[in-house]
């Protein structure tokens, strides 16, 4: 018997994931598709071009999405020489092993961990950065280098965009039955949250919430959750969102339909 049999977890990426969906099929899980975004690439490819054209001028370049490390890589796949390299979370830092590139420094939680761990092994006064980033992510890590002096590039390297969700459907999820709902992003957070209007407390009260990592986790917050109700993927990876939605699948609130 597999570790999420009969359980019914939602998962808020693209419905064409084929990264979390499956492993939480192949634990038994009956998996819901609520997608929130969808990731393209960036809108304007030659900017990012003309940045990456300039690599070598850098002293780092710090990748806090695997979908950063993508773009980035399908332009310079081969690591250049004399430049460090720095990931946010395992999931990112995977992505760039993968592909045979060495990582410096991993911050485990999200940005604000980053900055952290480079500030603390690395002088930044007078260094460059080059920041490949999404439209949407925060200015954390910017502005945390920034602060220690670094010189920051940030560049667009792909584009999140938003969906159209709909609230009856999910609200009809949850009245039938769903244990565990999984956030991989705090853009998902942020787009469910402002689509489901008053049915988003329902969300929070009816299912066990898991994030991919402390960004996520603190986007919820930020959105109404209590931060001890939020499970945390441990690493910050797809296997690791799993082993998390596994353990608050064992204290999922009592379904209304229950009471």
């Amino acid at each position: 018997m597999t570790r999420l049999s009969g359980k019914v977890v939602a998962v808020t990426r693209s419905i064409n994931d084929r990264s979390l969906a499956p492993l939480l099929a192949a634990e038994g899980a009956e998996v819901l598709h609520w997608p929130t975004i969808e990731i393209k690439g960036t809108s304007d490819p030659e900017v990012l071009k003309t940045a990456l054209g300039s690599i070598a001028s850098y002293n780092w370049i710090v990748f806090t999405s695997q979908h950063s490390v993508t773009s980035v890589l399908s332009m310079i796949p081969v690591q250049p020489t004399g430049i460090r390299v720095a990931a946010v979370g395992g999931r990112t830092a995977e992505a760039l092993s993968k592909r045979q590139w060495r990582t410096d420094t991993i911050g485990v939680g999200g940005s604000a961990d980053l900055a952290k761990e480079i500030k603390r092994s690395y002088p930044l006064a007078g260094v460059s950065v080059l920041f490949p980033a999404g439209n949407l992510a925060a200015p954390t890590l910017q502005d945390s280098l920034e602060a220690a002096g670094a010189e920051v590039t940030r560049v667009e390297a792909y584009e999140t965009k938003t969906l159209s969700m709909d609230p009856t459907r999910i609200l009809n999820d949850l009245a039938t039955g769903v244990d565990v709902v999984t956030f991989a992003s705090p853009s998902a957070v942020e787009t469910m949250a402002s689509a489901m209007d008053d049915g988003w407390s329902k969300v929070l009260k009816h299912c066990s919430v898991v994030a991919i990592g402390a960004t996520t986790r603190d986007a919820l917050v930020a959105h109404g959750a209590m931060k001890n109700a939020v499970s945390v993927a441990n690493p910050a990876t797809f296997a690791g969102l799993v082993e998390a939605t596994v353990s608050s699948s064992i204290s999922t609130p009592m379904r209304e339909h229950e009471r």
